[in-house]
C-alpha cells in the first residue's frame, strides 16, 4: 500500500515537473505581444467612457487591484489597493466628468473605484476607493443597467445563486433566487425595449434566464420576474455574448460554444467544439468572425456564417480567461498574467493563417518587466485551489447528470 502510494506521489510529482518545464518553455514566446501584468487576470473591460479614443483597458487581477493598460503605449497603471482578495468581474458607469468602476470579489463585496475625469491623462485619478457587502460568496458578475425611468442599476451575480439589485451606491433594492448554485454571467440585451429593458444571466447549472427590470422605485424581489430556463448546455455557462442581429452567443463547461438564434425561440443553430472547458466569447461583426477563449490555452477565430474554424492564436501559456475588442484587434488576457492582442484584419489574418501553415523560428525576448505587487505563493496556492474546485463540481455535477 505503501509503495502503491509512494508510487502515485511519485508519478503526479514527475508530472507536475513535466508540465512546469512546458510552461516554462512556452512562456518565453511573444506571440500576440504580450503585456505582463502583476499577477493572474481574471476579468477585463474595454471601456470608451474613460478614454473616447478607446485607448484604455481594466483588468480585474488575483492580486486583488483594478489595473489600467493604455494599449498604444502598453502603459499600465494600478487604482488604488483596495481588497485583500482576487477581484472577479468589472461593470463601469460614466456621466460627466466622473466614472465609476465596479469588481465582484472573492471577498464576497462590491468594490467602488471613483474616477475624476480630467482632459489628460494626468488630469484623470481615482477620487475614492469604497465597498459594500454583497452576497454570501464570491461575486462572480456585474452589470450596470437602466430602468425604464432612466436610472442606473446595478447588478450583481454570486456563487451564492443569487441575483442582486442595488443602487450605484450600495443601497440594496432586491434580491432573487432563482434556485441555482451559481450565477456565472450577465449582460444586457441590446435589443430589449428602453420601456422594458432585459438582462440576460446565465448559471452554474446550464440554465439562461431573461428578466426585465421595473422602475427604480418599483425593484422589489416580487416585481423582477424571471423568464423560463434556456437549455441550450449540458452545464455552467461562463459567457454570454449578443452579436449585432441580437442573437445570443454563450461559452460552456460542456466544451461547447452555441449561438442561440432570437427568431427561432433562442434554439441553437451553430455548435462549435472544443478540446475544454470554453471561457468567454465574443463576435466581430464586420469580419463576421466568432472568437473563443478556452481552459487549452488557445484563442479560436471561427467563421460565424459556417462554424468552420478559421485560425487558432497561441501563445497563452496558462488558461485564457477573458477576452475584448478593439478595433480590429482581440484582446486575451489569462491565467499567465499576461494580455495578448491578435489582429482580425483579413490580410493579417491570412497571414497568420500562411504561417501557422509554414512554421517559422521565432526570436524569444524577455518579457517585459514592472514594479507592481504580486501574488503571495499562499495567494496563488489559494487561487489555484478555487479554479481546481470550481471546475471539480462542474465535471462532478456533469457525471451525475450522463448517470
Amino acid at each position: 500500500m505503501t509503495a502503491t502510494n509512494d508510487a502515485g506521489r511519485f508519478f503526479q510529482t514527475t508530472d507536475s515537473i513535466v508540465e512546469n518545464e512546458r510552461k516554462s518553455r512556452k512562456s518565453a514566446n511573444t506571440f500576440g505581444k504580450p503585456v505582463k501584468f502583476p499577477s493572474k487576470i481574471l476579468a477585463v473591460e474595454h471601456n470608451a467612457y474613460f478614454d473616447g479614443s478607446g485607448d484604455v483597458l481594466f483588468a480585474a487581477e488575483a492580486a486583488g487591484t483594478v489595473t489600467g493598460l493604455r494599449l498604444s503605449t502598453n502603459e499600465l497603471s494600478a487604482s488604488p489597493r483596495g481588497p485583500a482578495a482576487p477581484l472577479t468581474c468589472l461593470a463601469s458607469y460614466g456621466v460627466g466628468n466622473a466614472m465609476r468602476i465596479f469588481a465582484g470579489c472573492w471577498d464576497k463585496s462590491i468594490w467602488t473605484y471613483t474616477f475624476e475625469l480630467g482632459a489628460t491623462d494626468a488630469g484623470k485619478k481615482v477620487t475614492n476607493v469604497s465597498s459594500f457587502p454583497a452576497h454570501a460568496d464570491f461575486v462572480k458578475c456585474l452589470v450596470v443597467a437602466p430602468t425604464p425611468d432612466k436610472q442606473p442599476v446595478l447588478i450583481s451575480g454570486g456563487a451564492d445563486g443569487d441575483v442582486r439589485f442595488w443602487t450605484l451606491e450600495g443601497k440594496p433594492l432586491a434580491k432573487i433566487s432563482p434556485g441555482c448554485r451559481g450565477i456565472e454571467s450577465m449582460v444586457i440585451d441590446p435589443l430589449s425595449s428602453p420601456e422594458s429593458p432585459v438582462v440576460v444571466f446565465s448559471t452554474s447549472q446550464r440554465e439562461i434566464f431573461q428578466l426585465t427590470i421595473p422602475s427604480l422605485s418599483e425593484i422589489s424581489a416580487s416585481t423582477v420576474k424571471l423568464s423560463n430556463a434556456i437549455l441550450a448546455h449540458e452545464t455552467s455557462v461562463y459567457s454570454l455574448h449578443f452579436d449585432g442581429d441580437g442573437d445570443l452567443w454563450t461559452a460552456s463547461a460542456d466544451k461547447t460554444a452555441k449561438r442561440l438564434v432570437r427568431e427561432n425561440g433562442w434554439q441553437p443553430d451553430t455548435v462549435l467544439q472544443h478540446p475544454d472547458f470554453v471561457r468567454d466569447i465574443v463576435t466581430h461583426d464586420k469580419y463576421g468572425l466568432v472568437i473563443t477563449a478556452c481552459r487549452d490555452e488557445e484563442v479560436r477565430v471561427w467563421n460565424r456564417g459556417t462554424g468552420a474554424l478559421v485560425h487558432v492564436f497561441t501563445g497563452h501559456f496558462e488558461e485564457v480567461t477573458a477576452l475584448a475588442l478593439s478595433g480590429d484587434m482581440v484582446l486575451s488576457v489569462g491565467i499567465d498574467a499576461t494580455l495578448r492582442r491578435w489582429s482580425l484584419a483579413p490580410g493579417d489574418m491570412q497571414r497568420a493563417v500562411s504561417e501557422a501553415a509554414n512554421p517559422k523560428l521565432v526570436d524569444d525576448v524577455a518579457e517585459p518587466q514592472n514594479e507592481l505587487g504580486m501574488l503571495t505563493a499562499e495567494e496563488e496556492a489559494e487561487l489555484q485551489a478555487m479554479m481546481e474546485s470550481e471546475e471539480a463540481d462542474t465535471l462532478e455535477k456533469m457525471a451525475r447528470d450522463d448517470q
